[in-house]
């Protein structure tokens, strides 16, 4: 074997054992950092506690209108007639027009 290959070939298993070392090191720091992590005396961003404001809740009257209510009339379909327009629903028409 020439001299210059043995010389290449010692400084690739150098170089490959310091990089090796160094992703070693590298992984051990992370796991280090990692499970230890620094403990913090101030919060990143200040927190203050603030109670929330209670407001008497006014009561609403809530009256059902027939405009507003819900008639469902199963199997039963009416026809309505509002303007020369026909629409077909499940609620009575709001004019007599049935």
């Amino acid at each position: 074997m020439p001299r210059g290959d043995r010389v290449y070939d010692l400084s690739l298993r150098i170089l490959m054992l310091t990089i090796t070392a160094a992703l070693i090191g590298c992984i051990a720091l992370l796991t280090w950092r990692w499970s230890q992590p620094p403990i913090r005396e101030n919060p990143v961003v200040p927190v203050t506690q603030v109670a929330p404001k209670s407001e008497p809740v006014a009561p609403v009257d809530v009256t059902a209108t027939a405009s507003n209510q819900v008639l469902h009339a199963p199997g039963r379909v009416f026809r309505c007639e509002s303007g020369g327009k026909v629409t077909f629903t499940d609620r009575p028409c709001p004019t007599a027009t049935r």
